[in-house]
């Protein structure tokens, strides 16, 4: 099977997710639709794998991505997150269509306004033939909401498998509390700087990411930040911290608490709809709360020990096997579903309209 993947902001968890997939997947052949986001590097794509990198406006982006699309003789296009699934606008009916948003842009932050128009194009762009590939409960629902009965399949993130390390971490003299991401209105920095100023002096916090949506509210509450730093320096980063906080606003199925749930750093989450379907020891819903939960985990041992079994568990639940197996059948289904249609450029000249090229 020939799969090409777009992905117009190639960098951090949702670079991370598509390497997940093209490792996951080796008996197909894959290539990459790319615009990256440089400072933002995870993981290397695979050597099996091809890859086009665009460097543009969005349109431009778009525009390049569909032309890829109708001249390729791809089996699937999977297109990743709301703004490559744009193209579910344009392209012909004889192409084989696997959307994953990777948190709906409506699930965002913005004013009702916006998450409403959001919701709408999601809406209308849902009723074509297509399959959702889903990384968690939340987004099945919300992709049901859109389009009642649309073809769908849960395919559950993964941390990415590294090599084992011995490496045995030096304990500070407090502990240390860690969230890793950009910085970004998502990642809500503002909420874990404020989390951080309740603690005090208690613990450490380290921030492992960059960026300038709320880096000001980090350093004046005493948070470290890292910058970007490659995957190796993240694994000892989290190896050494004692807690990792995860206060994001919205998600989808964040890869950067199963990575730290690898690593045996036990994780509280802000209770937000898509985390509290995965499984995560909540915290609460307010920096207050989160606050409280902190100090809590390491003053109680037995609700460090409940925190530390959900995370366990988090683990076990969340193997790349079983995302390698979800995958395949994914795929497999989406073949059958999606029927067997012209090449993509010849559906798309025989569309009243349709430019190609």
């Amino acid at each position: 099977m020939r799969i090409v993947h777009v992905s117009e902001a190639f960098g951090g968890g949702l670079r991370s997710a598509i390497v997940n997939y093209v490792r996951a997947s080796p008996q197909h052949r894959h290539h990459l639709v790319v615009r990256t986001r440089v400072g933002h590097e995870t993981f290397e794509v695979p050597a099996a794998a091809t890859t086009t990198v665009f460097d543009g406006t969005l349109v431009g982006f778009l525009e390049a991505a569909r032309r890829e699309v109708l001249d390729g003789a791809y089996d699937v296009v999977h297109l990743h997150s709301s703004y490559a699934g744009l193209l579910r606008a344009v392209l012909p009916a004889g192409v084989r269509i696997v959307y994953s948003p990777h948190c709906y842009a409506m699930e965002a932050g913005h004013p009702w306004y916006k998450r409403s128009v959001y919701r709408s194009v999601e809406r209308a762009l849902a009723q074509r033939d297509q399959m959702l590939m889903a990384v968690s409960p939340r987004e099945i629902a919300i992709g049901h909401e859109l389009r009642f009965g649309m073809p769908s399949r849960e395919v559950p993130n993964s941390a990415t498998p590294l090599d084992v390390v011995d490496y045995r971490a030096e304990r500070a003299e407090v502990p240390t509390v860690v969230m890793l991401g950009r910085i970004a209105d998502q990642k809500d920095p503002r909420f874990f700087a404020e989390v951080a100023d309740l603690v005090g002096s208690r613990c450490a916090f380290l921030w492992i990411g960059e960026g300038a949506q709320g880096r000001m509210h980090l350093e004046r509450a005493g948070v470290q930040v890292t910058g970007w730093v490659d995957p190796a320096e993240v694994r000892r980063l989290m190896i050494s911290a004692d807690l990792y906080l995860h206060t994001a606003a919205w998600e989808g199925a964040p890869l950067s608490t199963l990575e730290a749930a690898e690593m045996g750093c036990p994780v509280i989450s802000r209770a937000i709809p898509s985390m509290v379907t995965l499984g995560y020891a909540l915290g609460g819903t307010t920096p207050v709360e989160m606050a409280v939960a902190v100090r809590r985990f390491f003053v109680d041992p037995d609700y460090q020990s409940r925190v530390r079994a959900a995370t366990g568990t988090v683990t076990g639940d969340y193997t790349f096997d079983l995302m390698a197996g979800r995958l395949s059948e994914a795929y497999d289904f989406a073949l059958r579903r999606l029927g067997s249609p012209r090449s993509a450029k010849s559906a798309a000249e025989h569309v009243p309209g349709m430019i190609t090229g």
